[in-house]
């Protein structure tokens, strides 16, 4: 199972792990940051959507640059365009000067997140796909167990610019890895890899998978939104205990990912995600039946479990549905970019 585990994807781990501290040491609480520079409720939701309308705006172009520099220079150019605005982020002084930084870091995560994704499908072995998702993916839940807690802390006793500096000073060190990584061949042949990626025999399958993710994180990318703000409304909840949701979040999600990847490999990707997928709703029916915020915290973490578990699988199918590389990227970056709709990631997660 451990082969694939290349010195190239050990270099992907690290980068995901820096990416994904960077991430989780500012997008959980960046609501709250956003409402203490003034901004309404309608004005948080609307500089994460349109950060989120970034992202997918760059669905079909990034695919395509990824096709024409290659998957290392993609992964270079991603790490270089989010390195800036945390840094950045600390002389703003309205919200409307932080939204185009966040743009751009939500940019430069819509640019990573599928290029790791079709790194990750060339170097799999037919049988493990699932299971090696299931391994890379595992970077992000340990970065988000970590950094949104901390973060929470260092709010509190430093302010925002002591926590921007930091993420700002992780992705620079994370140029590191970025480097030592060497892309495999695509496993499949030349005559496949010629076809356009928008080739009508992959559209069915390309499309199905984004009705599933926008319909299935919906629902999720809004509560994640509201969540900082609902907790500091209802419950009064300092920004560590805020921070605490997402880092139990993460720590579920690092236990269900290789476990998640196997199953789906024995018993099968379909079925295995209908079977998760099926409580999720019922979980969501009981939110405002609880009235105690550890109640709500373990109804969260459960749910992002749930959720995480068909990760590795959803993946795993669309790699093994006999797409090519390049129609893969953009079938990775529909998936992803839908994903992180109105989610905090990757300015909208924890994502991987």
């Amino acid at each position: 199972m451990l082969r694939e585990f290349d010195r190239g994807l050990a270099c992907l781990f690290a980068l995901n792990l820096f990416m994904a501290f960077s991430v989780q040491l500012i997008n959980p609480l960046f609501p709250l940051y956003l409402k203490g520079l003034g901004a309404s409720d309608v004005e948080v939701g609307f500089a994460v959507s349109l950060s989120s309308v970034v992202a997918t705006a760059l669905m079909l172009p990034s695919g395509i640059l990824m096709d024409w520099v290659g998957r290392r220079r993609m992964l270079l150019l991603s790490v270089l365009l989010g390195v800036f605005p945390p840094f950045l982020l600390v002389f703003a002084r309205s919200w409307w000067m932080a939204l185009p930084l966040s743009m751009v870091f939500s940019a430069s995560f819509s640019l990573f997140v599928p290029t790791r994704m079709v790194l990750i499908a060339d170097s799999a072995r037919p049988g493990s796909t699932a299971i090696l998702f299931g391994l890379i993916n595992i970077a992000w839940p340990i970065g988000g167990i970590v950094a949104p807690i901390l973060s929470g802390f260092i709010v509190e006793r430093f302010g925002w610019s002591f926590c921007f500096l930091l993420a700002g000073g992780i992705l620079a060190v994370s140029f590191i890895p970025a480097l030592l990584i060497k892309a495999p061949k695509p496993r499949a042949s030349g005559a496949v890899r010629r076809d356009s990626p928008l080739d009508r025999r992959y559209l069915p399958p390309l499309l199905l998978f984004l009705v599933f993710h926008l319909v299935m994180t919906t629902a999720i990318g809004c509560l994640n939104v509201i969540l900082p703000i609902y907790l500091k409304d209802r419950f009064g909840l300092p920004y560590h205990l805020i921070g605490l949701f997402f880092t139990a979040s993460g720590a579920m999600t690092l236990i269900t990912q290789i476990p998640s990847g196997y199953l789906a490999d024995r018993y099968g990707e379909r079925r295995f995600i209908s079977m998760v997928i099926a409580s999720i709703p019922l979980l969501f029916a009981l939110w405002p039946l609880l009235r105690q915020w550890w109640m709500l915290l373990l109804l969260y973490t459960f749910i992002s479990g749930l959720w995480s578990m068909t990760w590795p699988a959803t993946l795993s199918l669309l790699a093994l549905l006999g797409i090519p590389s390049p129609s893969l990227g953009l079938g990775a970056r529909i998936t992803t970019t839908v994903r992180g709709f109105g989610k905090a990631y990757p300015l909208n997660a924890q994502y991987p």
